[in-house]
């Protein structure tokens, strides 16, 4: 395969990861894609929505083979029958080349594993992006394709390109705690509000287009008491014809990054896809959708009108997709039942009461749900409030407009932490950084 081929399936590897990226669940968001030994694509998929099929037995269940039989005899491999232990079988496998970017399956979960149908399937070269790190998967146990006769290994290039899309999930298995990023928009000043916190736009209609295709790409959006009450946010995700005619292209200023950096791995893409996917992630709408995690003060609850929003948004989705936290000094058993009622109408769960140094059991119950990937966005709450649990991996994004001045306002905490990637987009300058003090 010559290198513009494999460029090709890199690429391809890129846009089906983006894709499935924000609708898998707790699944991971996986690519497969099938060539012949020349490079040429015979078929390609990603894992289904949460349930469905994983990549690899969607991939086969859209591909028809040609009836020509392009099969080869592989005779170098010495499997004994349990009939003739001294008997020597011949395989067949076809000239095909199956790259997948994270390790087939083995288990039985909601499909059978997909480790047995490819084995059935018999491509000539497995080509791996990632090993499983789930416990539930016999990860590496790859003598099983070797006796079929079909070659495996790990693949640097699928890895990086896969990255950024495979980040929240590898995290989660590895840590049993979601992938957090942790965004603000700020003024030319880097500050996130003015000094009197009156409600106002600070990020440009630029990047609108691309802060909600975040959204798409994250399994839950939260944020902290303040911006509750001043803001009475909806945080689910929609796309307007205003925000694709208003949107423009990015580009990155920083030359240099690290090989496998997911974070602005997942950036670039956004970028990158916006515009071509954005019919795509308006038609399946509801599939993208995050869950809305609030953080709330038990002294200063919400309006009626905040619940109401998003009585309307379950309805409008057909699922309760709310989780709530309410942060006390001690934890409570029960809440005023006007408040418990507003829960029950848009969450499956019942509120989780907090405190105010619980950051670390906030992350380990989004964890145990499923989430593998959480978008904070935060004035100063989520700064402070997992200050002491933000890792390597975690990412701060701050999106500053130049040409918004919030003199005097308030300083988004972590405007200074050090610098991975920075992109310009219109008026706007994006900033990817790593916690200073990330554990």
């Amino acid at each position: 395969m010559n290198a513009e081929k494999r460029k090709e399936t890199y690429s391809l590897h890129s846009l089906l990861g983006f894709l499935a990226m924000g609708k898998t669940g707790a699944n991971p968001p996986v690519s497969a894609v099938l060539t012949n030994t020349e490079g040429q694509i015979l078929a390609s998929a990603h894992t289904q929505n949460y349930g469905g099929n994983h990549a690899e037995r969607e991939l086969y269940s859209r591909y028809i083979r040609p009836e020509v039989n392009d099969r080869r005899e592989n005779q170098s491999l010495d499997l004994a029958s349990d009939q003739n232990p001294n008997e020597t079988y011949k395989f067949s496998t076809y000239d095909e080349i199956l790259s997948v970017s994270l390790e087939p399956c083995t288990h039985f979960g909601k499909t059978p594993p997909c480790r047995d149908l490819v084995i059935e399937k018999k491509p000539k070269e497995i080509k791996l992006g990632w090993k499983d790190p789930n416990p539930l998967i016999v990860s590496g146990e790859w003598e099983t394709y070797k006796k079929a006769g079909i070659s495996i290994g790990l693949d640097p290039m699928l890895a990086k390109v896969s990255f950024p899309y495979l980040q929240g999930f590898l995290t989660r298995i590895q840590t049993g705690r979601p992938w957090v990023w942790i965004k603000s928009a700020t003024s030319q000043e880097g500050n996130f509000a003015s000094s009197d916190k009156k409600k106002e736009r600070v990020s440009s209609v630029e990047v609108d287009l691309s802060l909600q295709l975040l959204r798409a790409k994250v399994d839950a959006v939260a944020v902290g008491p303040g911006t509750v009450i001043s803001d009475s946010p909806s945080l689910h995700f929609r796309i307007s014809e205003e925000m694709i005619n208003s949107h423009k292209l990015g580009t990155r200023t920083t030359e240099l990054e690290p090989f496998f950096e997911a974070g602005s791995g997942l950036i670039s893409s956004i970028l990158q896809y916006a515009n071509e996917t954005a019919e795509i992630h308006n038609l399946e709408e509801s599939l993208y959708q995050p869950y809305r995690v609030f953080c709330l003060d038990p002294n200063h609850m919400p309006s009626d009108e905040f619940f109401q929003k998003q009585r309307e948004l379950t309805e409008k989705y057909g699922e309760k997709k709310c989780i709530f936290f309410i942060l006390t000094d001690e934890e409570l058993e029960s809440f005023h039942p006007v408040l418990e009622n507003h829960i029950q109408s848009v969450s499956r769960f019942e509120g989780i009461s907090l405190k105010q140094d619980d950051g670390g059991k906030f992350l380990e119950i989004l964890g145990d749900l499923g989430i593998n990937t959480l978008l904070c966005e935060s004035g100063n709450f989520f700064p402070n409030f997992l200050a002491e649990e933000l890792n390597e991996s975690d990412r701060i994004l701050e999106i500053r407009n130049e040409n918004k001045s919030l003199p005097d306002g308030i300083p988004f905490i972590f405007q200074n932490e050090l610098l991975i990637s920075e992109y310009q987009v219109g008026s706007n300058r994006i900033f990817i950084r790593k916690p200073n003090g990330s554990v």
